[in-house]
């Protein structure tokens, strides 16, 4: 397999996963929740995170494991930091950070 990906519909109200081959080409793509949002990330630890009202974690599965909730609407997530472990979440008037235990 390749790279996975994932993507979001918040008005479809579904997430999909695949993969990315080494020519480009979306391989395996597939139902992955039948929940869509604003934003999904892939985390450093394998989960999915994704942004719809507040933050669902998925296990590669598709299995909803936690839920992460914020003071404000996250509309865009990204993993950042010198390791990669904070999860950086965008909401409509702040910026918030959640690093990942180790």
């Amino acid at each position: 397999p390749g790279k996975p990906f994932y993507v979001t519909s918040e008005a479809e109200i579904t997430t999909w996963s695949g993969d990315v081959d080494e020519a480009g080409n979306l391989t395996n793509v597939k139902l992955f929740a039948n929940r869509g949002g604003e934003s999904v990330a892939l985390g450093p630890d394998h989960k999915v995170y994704l942004a719809t009202g507040e933050i669902y974690v998925y296990d590669s599965t598709g299995k909803m494991r936690n839920r992460i909730d914020v003071p404000q609407r996250p509309i865009q997530l990204v993993f950042g930091g010198k390791d990669g472990r904070t999860l950086f979440i965008a909401a409509r008037s702040a910026l918030y950070a959640l690093r990942l235990a180790d």
